[in-house]
């Protein structure tokens, strides 16, 4: 079955076929109660449409869902109907994995595919392998999650007889007179339980002896089996009227328990659930209502500060969008007055979680929202907003925090900054006075922000620190960065071009003493380099790059930290496109590390690759050194997203050293 578009608008198809894979045009009946199969229908060529992610055929185009997979959507969403429009939209905000012909859902379907961490970032898509766990196929995966004959079984069972609760009782801790819930009848109890989820609510029977009876409370087990709980799965139950043991087909339906088409059902549902949260979503319309003292004057020269994931524009007639994100709207703003409170509202999609609105409260009360909101909204309070940090991932903004513009104290992290990198950009010694948000189908994808003239200019050397992208974390202002290395590369400043560092040597060259081998990986450039200590470090500290490679040279350079050995000087070569206006490969949007060479205090030296120039390019020489009562302490840089390509430029931390 499709959603797709059409003169009425966006339709649901009946059951359709790929008869022409190389014309990328599936064919459905326009009757959604049809099938290609019936009698008398015969496929013509003008019911064909534009499937997936490819171009509109017949004016048309829409996105495909398993027949068996639809009717477990309409579940979901029972008794209303599923929106058509807003599913369209939301499909339409996801991109296209070349690797596995399907849209980038962030979700691994049960295990179904396969982790690439090898060979990825933790912000890029993970599940860019086509290949499939071996029979996984034969398993799970290719039974009918909707119509399952085991259902009828399992609901005429006869139940067995539940264990004892009497035990339960004894082993109830003893009432405490500060345990507010003492004082709630049990009705109430057992109702502020079922918002819980199961493993929460059984787990608040160990502090509270207020909670101890849900374990027998048929009430409780009956609520897993609605709305969005653990087993709201098992649909059948909902219109039945019999008395059942709740408890018991609670247990009796835990995974081990359950054939292949209902585990096959479990996992689709988690992914459904995602997606009626986002399709739920409520919009604000800011062209409605808002006050004078909000709105933008659109005369008055403005300069913008811009975050945003790998995005582009809508294209028309086609969603060929093979990463990043779209953005369909966008929502300007004047800041009226102090802003007092910020709120965000957000989502998860798979394993991502997603900022897709904000509300901004000033001090005499008055809010505006921007975007989208739902239930989840967590409020920070303020005193002015002047800076905005920001966690932002490939397809939109995953968290943001506010610095306090009286204070300069951060705020707690709205949404979920862990795995995404990190920026700056919209810092600045005022105040913000504008914002421009912009949203695909259902998630914040961008955030501009236009301040104050600042009296001062800000250093020259906070430039890239606060405009790049970084990962895992902002660099602390204890490091000096050779920011010279990225002067051919304006995208750093702008566009999606995240930074990866590694501060190898320990906060002020605490690990330097450590340090006993540098092993660099080597195939046609520069790839991971790890650091090996005599100790313990953490992780971060050990490696630079992605995690290993499968081919390619190492080369191993012994350090003698111990004895006071270390990194005092390094050179590289660059390869660039012979010029800026030239259209390289997209392999080289970013340059190559082609050349590579370590010197430390004791003269020695280790040199891989080529600096041989050739005409066509432009090479790029670089030899820094640390100053003096300073180390090297640590390497950052870039690698082409989401391939086992080597790194592309290379950037070189220093620090003071702890005095001793």
């Amino acid at each position: 079955m499709q959603v797709c578009t059409s003169p009425e608008g966006i339709v649901l198809t009946g059951v359709g076929l790929y008869p022409n894979p190389r014309r990328g045009a599936f064919i459905a009946p326009r009757n959604p109660r049809a099938r290609w199969d019936d009698p008398g229908y015969e496929n013509p060529d003008e019911d064909g449409f534009g499937a997936t992610l490819g171009p509109a055929i017949n004016d048309r185009r829409g996105f495909v869902f398993h027949v068996a997979c639809w009717p477990l959507l309409e579940q979901a969403f029972d008794p209303d109907p599923v929106p058509h429009a807003r599913l369209f939209e939301v499909c339409d905000s996801l991109p296209y994995v070349m690797g596995r012909g399907l849209m980038e859902w962030s979700y691994d379907y049960g295990g179904l595919a396969i982790l690439r961490d090898e060979y990825s970032f933790p912000w890029e898509p993970r599940f860019a392998d086509s290949r499939f766990l071996e029979g996984s196929l034969n398993s799970i995966y290719s039974v009918d999650p909707f119509s399952v004959p085991e259902v009828d079984q399992i609901l005429t069972e006869r139940p067995r007889a539940p264990p004892s609760t009497n035990s339960l009782v004894s082993k109830a801790i003893a009432c405490s007179e500060h345990d507010p819930f003492n004082s709630l009848p049990v009705e109430l109890c057992s109702a502020i339980a079922e918002y819980l989820s199961t493993a929460d609510a059984l787990n608040a029977r160990l502090p509270s002896r207020a909670f101890w009876h849900l374990f027998g409370s048929q009430q409780f087990w009956a609520s897993r089996f609605k709305g969005n709980s653990d087993r709201s799965w098992l649909f059948e139950v909902r219109n039945q009227k019999n008395a059942r043991d709740w408890r018991w087909l609670y247990h009796r339906t835990t995974n081990g328990r359950i054939g292949k088409g209902l585990q096959n059902r479990r996992l689709i549902w988690g992914l459904i659930r995602d997606l009626t949260a986002i399709l739920e979503l409520r919009w604000s319309d800011l062209a409605s209502g808002l006050s004078p003292a909000w709105q933008l004057d659109l005369q008055q020269k403005r300069e913008w500060l811009l975050t945003a994931g790998s995005m582009r524009e809508q294209p028309e007639g086609s969603t060929q969008l093979d990463e990043g994100c779209r953005r369909f709207n966008s929502q300007k703003l004047r800041i009226a007055g102090h802003i007092s409170q910020m709120s965000a509202s957000t989502v998860r999609l798979g394993s991502s979680e997603y900022i897709v609105g904000i509300s901004l409260t000033t001090a005499g009360g008055e809010v505006v929202r921007l975007g989208y909101s739902n239930a989840s909204e967590r409020p920070v309070q303020l005193a002015g907003l002047a800076v905005l940090r920001l966690a932002v991932g490939l397809h939109g903004i995953h968290g943001l925090q506010c610095i306090d513009a009286q204070t300069s104290e951060p705020s707690i992290w709205l949404g979920d900054p862990n795995d995404a990198p990190k920026t700056e950009r919209a810092i600045g010694k005022t105040q913000v006075t504008a914002l421009e948000v912009g949203f695909d189908g259902f998630k914040m994808v961008s955030i501009a922000v236009s301040q104050q003239p600042h009296t001062t200019e800000a250093p020259e050397h906070d430039t890239l620190r606060h405009s790049a992208l970084w990962y895992p974390d902002i660099p602390p202002p204890t490091l000096s960065l050779n920011e010279d290395c990225f002067i051919p590369l304006p995208s750093y400043t702008w566009g999606f071009r995240p930074l990866f560092w590694t501060r190898f040597g320990g906060p002020h060259g605490s690990y330097l003493q450590n340090l006993i081998k540098v092993t660099i990986s080597f195939a046609g450039g520069v790839r991971p380099i790890d650091f090996s200590f005599n100790t313990e470090v953490p992780a971060d500290y050990r490696s630079f790059g992605r995690d290993g490679t499968e081919y390619g040279e190492l080369i191993e350079f012994p350090i003698d930290g111990p004895g006071g050995e270390v990194i005092d000087r390094v050179k590289i070569c660059e390869e660039y496109p012979r010029a800026y206006g030239y259209t390289a490969g997209w392999w080289h949007e970013e340059g190559k590390l082609k050349w590579l060479k370590l010197y430390t205090n004791r003269g020695r030296t280790c040199e891989l690759g080529t600096r041989s120039t050739l005409p066509s390019k432009q090479w790029v020489f670089r030899d820094i050194s640390a100053a003096p009562k300073s180390a090297i302490t640590g390497f950052f840089g870039a690698q082409c997203r989401n391939l086992s390509l080597p790194i592309t430029v290379l950037g070189v931390m220093t620090e003071p050293l702890r005095k001793t």
